[in-house]
């Protein structure tokens, strides 16, 4: 396999590893349905989210990072009339592009920044520039982008630096340094800010990484979050996203991670904020510590969604969802927050995905998981150790749920992406390392990619749209669509409820950002490749473009205006169809992961549980063979996410009678045979039961001897063997 060239890895991982007045038709008018899109009057919001609600005034367009609309114009209707209304040319350069940034509108204004940091107010009509403010700082990684709020434009300026930029005029207010640029005469900083932030209560929220454009992942660094001060930028609070940001488990030479990449959501009723927390590294390992052994233990608070108070960053809880982490399997995309139905019961919940592959819905209140989602190629992603050589493991370290999700109408929408990576138990993508050897990732152009519909109240697979490029463009709701677009510049909107493909756009460039929606506009960064620009889409493209003067740049501060809330709507959720099977699924059975949630506890806590206890598996079949053709029975139960056997034996053409017992209470599950992991062909697909419940399924088992696949639909984590005698 092609090695990619060191600079496009050290590129890659910093982008990739993350990596996340309106025209509304009546018939749309009651079409999302979000626990809290209500009329935001929460104390605490800054003026201009209030006035131009139904704009894009938030990086994910609202607190709950819901990446949906249906104020604005654009529909299956109209949606073959878009055309590109205006251009904008993107001046950052480097081996993965000039932008990874979702832009905001806020009424006239498009706030846009790119991967040099420099940042730019263009007017939403025709793309004329405001007012710029240029960084030029080649070592940002993104994804970056500005918020806004109190008359400020919110930006990273440098890879170690928040500055508070005016709005009108685009001079810089202030600007706080979170991480020593100072350090000992050789020693590389090895952590920086590659997030876009957010505002709520006079604060603003970012993160740092364990790394910035140059440096990865090297010894020492850890990830913290910040709240600070909207007026002046003091820090107000700040949390270690690890457990002993000294030890950093028991060797801070070696050891690193944790961090947020993607905007936190903000619950406005409670004033708790949700966190999805980075990988651990080294990963795989080192020559001296092969497989993680310098960090043994579970790495807390890695891969790990975090629950705390916007106002002291005293946590709430905390769920781990993948412990002692070897494949840079993040959990990192934005949490959504919505309200589910599930097994009966209505609750808030909290929705987040990453690099593994897995979309995981968790009790808002209590960090309980509820459901898992499994969402492209699986391969060897569940081993705990590497054998010696190579290992493909999918997803590979730029693989999984790369970028932001969606959320409307009951459904969560992933884009993913299947790019593998060979992996040997000493091999690393740490590349603040030093003298480590790297592991081989697919070539980029090789991979492909997709979206998946996912019910919120049972995690089941609605659609699995496949994609010839690798999907990093985000998820995007708009009315009775969703857009997406891969790194190749092909931009799609599939209708919402079926998955069926109903629009696709040649970009000017390959896309690795995802986009802001309002009026009649969709305006997409496009960022890789020698006509990178940022582009407006609009029906009728420049024919249907409203003339505005070109504004002055750099004018005087305007005065705030005050403000009245745009109302917001729910709607009823669209029928539910199920499509298309998802598509590859992992072999090896997923630890099970729900956890007692964690007491409220100071801003920096210590581990204090086991988060990620083991599945207790029994390889025993509890099949009874019988004679060809004959009558035999199964029994097989599923208890905390996971079945009691691994393999189940049958005679070949014999008459199955399967006893299944799902003792999780509240949980669905069902069982399942296919023809192997691909699941090309079903051979049988019993129905969803919700435990605690008992169903007794009959079907005929293949007469051709052979091992089969059998796996829960619902958590296909959940699966193994179907032997056939």
């Amino acid at each position: 396999m092609q090695r990619l060239p060191r600079l496009l890895i050290i590129t890659l991982v910093g982008c990739l590893m993350l990596f996340s007045g309106a025209v509304a038709q009546e018939e749309n008018a009651s079409d999302i349905s979000n626990a809290t899109t209500e009329l935001q009057t929460a104390e605490g919001v800054p003026p201009e989210i209030l006035q131009y609600a139904a704009d894009w005034p938030l990086p994910n367009r609202d607190y709950e990072n819901t990446r949906a609309t249906t104020n604005v114009s654009i529909s299956s209707e109209n949606v073959d009339d878009l055309a590109i209304a205006w251009t904008f040319d993107i001046n950052a350069t480097g081996t993965f592009g000039g932008a990874s940034s979702n832009p905001l509108i806020v009424g006239d204004t498009v706030y846009f920044q790119d991967l040099f940091a420099d940042t730019y107010a263009l007017n939403l009509a025709d793309g004329s520039v405001k007012w710029e403010r240029i960084y030029n700082n080649t070592t940002v990684t993104g994804p970056n982008g500005p918020a806004v709020g109190w008359g400020k434009v919110f930006v990273t300026n440098d890879p170690f630096s928040i500055a508070a930029l005016n709005t009108s005029s685009g001079e810089e207010l202030w600007s706080m340094q979170l991480i020593n640029t100072t350090p000992l005469e050789g020693e590389i900083i090895g952590e920086g800010i590659d997030i876009q932030p957010t505002v709520y209560n006079d604060l603003v929220f970012t993160s740092t990484v364990p790394g910035r454009g140059d440096v990865f992942y090297q010894g020492g660094a850890v990830g913290f979050l910040y709240a600070l001060d909207q007026e002046t930028g003091e820090i107000v609070w700040n949390v270690s996203t690890v457990d002993d940001p000294v030890g950093i488990w028991g060797n801070p030479e070696v050891n690193s991670g944790g961090g947020a990449w993607y905007t936190p959501a903000v619950d406005k009723e409670t004033g708790i904020t949700y966190w999805a927390i980075a990988n651990p590294a080294p990963f795989a390992g080192l020559p001296e510590f092969p497989n993680g052994e310098s960090r043994p233990g579970p790495n807390l608070y890695t891969n790990t969604l975090m629950a705390l108070d916007h106002a002291t960053g005293n946590m709430s809880w905390f769920t781990q969802v993948l412990a002692h982490d070897l494949f840079d399997h993040d959990l990192q995309i934005a949490p959504i927050l919505t309200n589910a139905n599930i097994s009966g019961e209505d609750q808030k919940i909290v929705i987040s995905g990453g690099k593994m592959g897995r979309v995981y819905a968790f009790n808002r209140d209590t960090g309980a998981i509820l459901w898992i989602a499994v969402v492209g190629r699986h391969e060897n992603d569940q081993l705990a150790r590497l054998p010696p050589g190579n290992t493909t493991v999918y997803p590979g370290a730029l693989g999984g749920v790369e970028t932001p999700m969606a959320y409307a109408n009951n459904t969560v929408y992933a884009p993913y992406v299947d790019l593998y990576t060979n992996w040997t138990p000493t091999s690393s993508l740490s590349l603040g390392v030093e003298g480590a050897p790297q592991a081989e990732i697919q070539s980029v152009p090789e991979g492909t990619g997709g979206l998946v519909a996912i019910e919120a109240d049972t995690g089941k697979i609605l659609w699995d749209r496949k994609l010839d490029s690798i999907n990093v463009g985000g998820a995007t709701v708009v009315n009775d669509l969703v857009f997406t677009a891969t790194f190749n510049g092909t931009i799609y909107a599939f209708d919402a409820v079926t998955g069926e493909e109903v629009w696709n756009f040649t970009a000017p460039a390959g896309i690795n950002a995802w986009p802001a929606v309002a009026n009649d506009t969709i305006i997409w960064p496009c960022g890789v490749g020698e006509m990178a620009q940022v582009i407006a889409l609009r029906p009728g493209g420049m024919d249907g473009m409203t003339p505005t003067p070109t504004a002055t740049m750099n004018v005087t501060p305007a005065a705030t205006v005050n403000v009245t809330p745009a109302a917001t709507v729910n709607v009823t959720p669209a029928a539910t169809v199920n499509v298309t099977p998802m598509a590859t699924m992992n072999v090896t059975p997923m630890a099970t992961m729900n956890v007692t949630p964690m007491a409220t506890m100071n801003a920096t806590p210590t581990a204090t549980v086991n988060v990620t206890p083991t599945a207790t598996m029994n390889a025993t079949p509890t099949a009874t063979p019988a004679a060809p053709g004959a009558e035999t029975t199964v029994e097989i139960a599923a208890d905390n996410l996971a079945f009691d056997t691994e393999t189940i034996t049958v005679p070949g053409g014999a008459s199955v009678t399967m006893v299944f017992d799902n003792q999780d209470g509240g949980i669905p599950h069902n069982v399942a045979v296919y023809d192997g992991p691909l699941r090309s062909e079903a051979i049988f697909v019993g129905d969803i039961i919700t435990g605690p419940a008992e169903i007794t399924y009959t079907f005929t088992a293949p007469s051709e001897p052979g091992t089969y696949y059998f796996q829960c639909d619902i958590h296909p984590s959940m699966n193994g063997d179907f032997i056939v005698e």
